[in-house]
C-alpha cells in the first residue's frame, strides 16, 4: 500500500508528520473498522469491529441514550 506523506506545520515550517508502523491482523482485502490499542507509541493489539458494534465515549453514549428517549440520571 502506498500512502502520501502528510506534513504538519511547526513554527511556520512544514515537517513530515510522524508515522507509526503497525501491522493489523486482517485479510489484505478487508474493508471495515478496526480498534487499535497503543501503549507508549506502540500498537499492542487490534480488534476488528463487526457491523453491529459501535465505539463511543461514555458522554457520547449517554447523549445517544437521551436522544433515544431514555431518562439518564446524573449520580455523583
Amino acid at each position: 500500500m502506498v500512502t502520501e506523506q502528510r506534513t504538519i506545520s511547526y513554527m511556520g515550517v512544514n515537517i513530515p508528520a510522524p508515522v507509526l508502523p503497525i501491522e493489523l491482523h486482517v485479510l489484505p482485502d478487508f474493508t471495515g473498522r478496526v480498534v487499535v490499542h497503543f501503549e507508549k507509541g506502540r500498537a499492542i493489539c487490534d480488534r476488528r469491529l463487526h457491523e453491529s458494534e459501535h465505539v463511543a465515549t461514555l458522554d457520547g453514549f449517554l447523549e445517544l441514550a437521551r436522544m433515544a428517549g431514555y431518562k439518564v440520571r446524573n449520580e455523583k
